[in-house]
C-alpha cells in the first residue's frame, strides 16, 4: 500500500541524484527515501487514470516495483518524481486494460463513437504535451495533475511565481496550439 506523504521543502529535500546513485547500488534506504519524494506524483497519476484510489494504490505501488528494476535506465532528464509519475500513468494504463479483459465479453459493450473519440483526444494530448519542453510540461503537470499553488511550484523549481505563471500560460498555449492542430489534420 503506498502512503501518500507530505512534500519536503526545498531547504529538506535530499540530493534525489546521491540517492538515486545509492539506491542504484541496492541501498534500501535511499529507494525509499525516493519513494517518499515521487509516491504523491505517482499517486496522483495513477488515481487520474484508473478513477479509483485503491486501483490507484495497487497501480503506484507496481510502478515502484517497476522502477526499481529498471533504476540504471534513470537518466536525470527529469526529476525522479516526472520519472515516477510517467511509470505510474503506464502502469495504471496497463491494470485498467488488464481489468477490462477479465470482463466476460457477454458484459462488455462495443465503444459508441463518443467514447472512441475520447480516446483519440487522449492520445492527441498525450502527443501534444510529448512536443512540450521538460521544464513546461513539468510546470503544467504539477499545476494541473498534482494541483499544486504556483507559490509552491516556484519554490520546487527554483523560479519566481510570475514565472512561472507566464511559463504555464505559454505551455497552455502551446498545448492547445498543438492539440487542435493535430486534432483537425
Amino acid at each position: 500500500m503506498v502512503v501518500a506523504v507530505p512534500r519536503l521543502a526545498p531547504a529538506e529535500a535530499p540530493d534525489e541524484a546521491g540517492l538515486v546513485e545509492r539506491a542504484r547500488r541496492g541501498d534500501e534506504d535511499a529507494f525509499a527515501a525516493l519513494t517518499r519524494l515521487a509516491a504523491p506524483a505517482a499517486l496522483a497519476a495513477a488515481r487520474r487514470i484508473t478513477g479509483d484510489a485503491a486501483l490507484a494504490e495497487d497501480a503506484a505501488q507496481e510502478a515502484f516495483l517497476r522502477a526499481f528494476r529498471a533504476l540504471s535506465s534513470y537518466r536525470h532528464q527529469t526529476s525522479f518524481a516526472a520519472w515516477m509519475r510517467v511509470i505510474a500513468l503506464r502502469t495504471a494504463i496497463d491494470l485498467v486494460r488488464r481489468r477490462r479483459m477479465e470482463v466476460p465479453l457477454s458484459e462488455t459493450s462495443y465503444p459508441g463513437p463518443s467514447e472512441e473519440k475520447r480516446h483519440l483526444d487522449a492520445n492527441l494530448l498525450r502527443e501534444a504535451l510529448a512536443a512540450l519542453a521538460p521544464l513546461d510540461r513539468e510546470l503544467l503537470l504539477a499545476r494541473e495533475l498534482e494541483g499544486e499553488a504556483d507559490r509552491e511550484i516556484a519554490l520546487r523549481f527554483g523560479m519566481t511565481v510570475t514565472g512561472v505563471r507566464v511559463r504555464i500560460h505559454r505551455a497552455r498555449r502551446k498545448l492547445r496550439a498543438r492539440f487542435l492542430k493535430t486534432r483537425t489534420s
